[in-house]
């Protein structure tokens, strides 16, 4: 029997990944390839039901969202937009994290794919 993430979780990884790879395009910086890895390797393990890759993500990316939200502070006076779109992108990572942490739907997949594992 094939157990499936929850949609929400895949579709939050296909966008939050698609963001990373086009950061990548734009403006290609060893910083954004590193989180890339990351990400692409934290996102392997949580959907194969791992809790640790899950919550070690769902850490990264509230502190992403915090490092955004001191840039949106800081960049308020010079550029508007700027600081607008860091401050969308922040309340996403921030929405992110807390699905990973506190989603029933989420603790069910990763717990459903222990109980499989279990002899």
């Amino acid at each position: 029997m094939k157990i499936k993430p929850p949609l929400l979780l895949v579709v939050a990884a296909v966008v939050y990944l698609a963001y990373l790879a086009w950061m990548l395009v734009a403006d290609f910086t060893p910083v954004v390839a590193g989180r890339f890895a990351i990400s692409v390797l934290l996102f392997f393990f949580v959907f194969r039901g791992s809790r640790v890759a899950g919550n070690i993500l769902a850490i990264l990316c509230a502190l992403s969202a915090l490092v955004l939200l001191v840039a949106a502070v800081a960049t308020f006076s010079t550029a508007t937009l700027g600081a607008v779109l860091f401050t969308i992108i922040a309340g996403l990572l921030a929405a992110f994290a807390a699905y990973l942490f506190f989603s029933p739907a989420v603790r069910a997949f990763q717990g459903k794919l222990l109980q499989a594992t279990k002899p």
